[in-house]
């Protein structure tokens, strides 16, 4: 009985002690997505305490840098068409970065499909962002009220552009434009900046008679 007993005892023992023995596994690190590489840069979205950010990395024989391309306010970070692309001008390497994320609301009074397109050209050897340029563009329709009571409607549709169009050329110069003004940029080896050249072009509209 004494045998028994003890041998009782000493298997709640084990039990308890290897109860103590064991850990919580920590959660596993959240993978970095890979959007694009090119040369020696890779663009990934990183996930960090903070949040997620769009970076790019670059790599260097000694080292590598870390760009960031843009913070991510939305988890579902889901563009289309994310491109690096490298180019020159006045003797100078340098990488466009492009993408493009569709913007959708749906809801009773109002629907709107549209882009917002980024434009970023990136020194890479200096780390420096020449130009950062968002632009969007989309279809809205929405119903508004004719009367505070909300009592009678009508539908409205209209197109909205914000930002300006972004145009990289051949030679390494780009163009910013809108309905009314057409602006051409091109790098200042001494400056080590985008300069506007010449005066903006504007356009008029025709006024009907």
């Amino acid at each position: 009985m004494k045998k028994l007993f003890l041998l009782l005892i000493l298997l709640v023992s084990t039990i308890g002690f290897a109860q103590k023995g064991k850990t919580k596994a920590k959660p596993a690190a959240a993978k970095n997505v890979v959007l694009t590489k090119v040369d020696n840069i890779s663009a990934e979205v990183i996930s960090e305490k903070s949040g997620k950010r769009v970076v790019l990395f670059v790599k260097n024989e000694d080292k590598v840098d870390t760009l960031e391309v843009k913070k991510l306010e939305k988890t579902d970070f889901k563009p289309t068409g994310f491109v690096v692309k490298s180019f020159s001008t006045q003797g100078k390497k340098f990488y466009h970065v492009n993408w493009k994320e569709e913007i959708k609301i749906d809801t009773k009074l109002k629907k709107e499909n549209g882009v917002v397109t980024e434009d970023q050209l990136w020194d890479t050897e200096t780390k420096t962002l020449l130009l950062g340029n968002t632009q969007k563009s989309s279809h809205i329709k929405e119903t508004v009220f004719l009367d505070a009571n909300k009592t009678a409607s009508h539908d409205v549709e209209k197109n909205r552009s914000e930002g300006f169009e972004f145009t990289l050329n051949a030679d390494g110069s780009f163009v910013l434009k809108t309905k009314t003004q057409n602006s051409t940029y091109v790098y200042n080896a001494a400056s080590s900046k985008y300069e506007m050249k010449g005066a903006p072009k504007t356009s008029g509209t025709n006024k009907k008679k």
